[in-house]
């Protein structure tokens, strides 16, 4: 039997593989979700009410300082903090993802990449509890539902694939370097200020503008945010969005080959 035989049948046990790795994943991560609430009355939603709170407390502010309808403002900043709860809960869960488990790596043969996956997953979970806030939006007709509502679909993809690559690179680098996930924690305090979540992108001026066309979170917040509030996302932000995940996947393939044969001597 030659090698385009053995091809076939190698790519249907790759694929067959990743299906039950991302099943045990999300297994899992709803395991560790309900453990994390057990014997609370609405479990998860709590997160969902923090973020509520959180939303109504900025956009009062953002009316305050900046003007406009509160109205609108809630539907902007909500879907700003709860994109952007996603992408902190990625970096940060990333960033301890092999340390907080490791005696299972140092006692079991299970393959790392489920570690990944599981914070992957708790974070996915958490984020769909958190869209709930969405919905709530659309009765009260603070956001609306139109066609280019579904284009967050494919930006929502884009934002958990890439947060897959960057666990993965968090993930190895801050089990070798300790001190990194500190840095990085509050690097991400620095990020939520100077990063649109709550705040008007187009009412800074010219000179100012590199802070926001530079700033890859921006554009991966956008991609989401933008067909729930009924707009299209330009071909730039797509184009950034798809070359970021594109280039963390080259260095997350990097790191992994480089780093996983000595993940046990780190931890």
């Amino acid at each position: 039997m030659n090698d385009k035989q053995l091809a076939p049948g190698l790519q249907r046990r790759l694929l067959a593989r990743t299906m039950v790795n991302l099943r045990t994943s999300f297994t899992w991560a709803w395991l560790d979700t309900k453990c994390q609430y057990r014997r609370s009355r609405i479990g998860p939603l709590w997160e969902t009410i923090n973020v509520a709170v959180m939303v109504s407390g900025l956009a009062l502010v953002t009316s305050g300082l900046f003007g406009g309808n509160i109205g609108d403002l809630i539907g902007y900043v909500g879907l700003g903090i709860i994109v952007w709860s996603a992408i902190s809960t990625l970096v940060i869960e990333g960033c301890s993802t092999f340390v907080r488990n490791t005696g299972q790596i140092l006692s079991s043969n299970v393959s790392i990449d489920l570690y990944v996956g599981r914070t992957v997953s708790k974070a996915f979970i958490i984020f769909a509890h958190h869209l709930a806030l969405y919905l709530v939006g659309l009765a009260f007709g603070l956001v609306p539902l139109t066609w280019v509502s579904v284009l967050a679909i494919p930006g929502i993809l884009l934002l958990f694939l890439n947060g897959t690559f960057v666990v993965t690179i968090l993930a190895f680098i801050c089990a070798r370097y300790r001190d990194l996930e500190l840095i990085i924690r509050n690097l991400l305090q620095v990020a939520f200020m100077v990063t649109p979540v709550f705040w008007n992108y187009q009412l800074i001026g010219a000179h100012r503008k590199f802070i926001v066309d530079y700033n890859i979170l921006f554009y991966f917040i956008q991609v989401v945010r933008m067909p729930l509030l009924g707009e299209v996302p330009s071909v730039q932000i797509y184009l950034v969005a798809i070359g970021t995940t594109v280039v963390t996947f080259f260095v997350a393939a990097l790191t992994y080959y480089k780093m996983r044969r000595r993940l046990a001597f780190f931890l």
